[in-house]
């Protein structure tokens, strides 16, 4: 368990620094937008209420993952620990730009894609894919082997 722990905080940490390097180093350029929204500009300015539901959406994630995942099924390994740093590293870092900003710093355009995004917004959704995964995978192992499908 200690060795996960260093993990999970070596991740956070490092994907932390990357997040608001390439943030600060993006700042002011043209490539830069300012998302004082939700996802796609959704609901702007509203920099209060964000905050806040990122702190209890946060915090219900990590009550959820500790008392719920860990504790009730057992179910832990690397990945989804990787999964979880990572999910908790993207709420973080938007959460810091929403209170120092009061909006996201957001500078990452793919072709095709029309939504710009950032490197904590890139960290929620692989960290959130890795969980939904791994709980799936997981689920469906213990239900093979009690023969009862829950």
């Amino acid at each position: 368990m200690k060795k996960n722990i260093i993990v999970f905080f070596a991740i956070v940490t490092a994907m932390l620094f990357v997040d608001l390097l390439t943030k600060y180093l993006t700042d002011g350029h043209d490539m830069s937008v300012h998302n004082d929204g939700i996802a796609f500009g959704l609901f702007g300015n509203m920099r209060v209420l964000f905050v806040i539901l990122n702190l209890l959406l946060s915090g219900c994630a990590v009550v959820a993952w500790w008392l719920y995942i860990v504790k009730k099924t057992g179910i832990v390994n690397d990945i989804m620990n990787v999964g979880f740093a990572l999910f908790i590293c993207g709420a973080i870092g938007n959460l810091y730009d929403r209170i120092f900003f009061g909006y996201v710093r957001d500078f990452i355009k793919m072709p095709l894609f029309s939504p710009i995004f950032n490197v904590a917004d890139i960290c929620l959704t692989i960290g959130t894919g890795i969980l939904v995964i791994c709980y799936c995978i997981a689920s469906f192992k213990k239900t093979e082997k009690t023969g009862n499908a829950t």
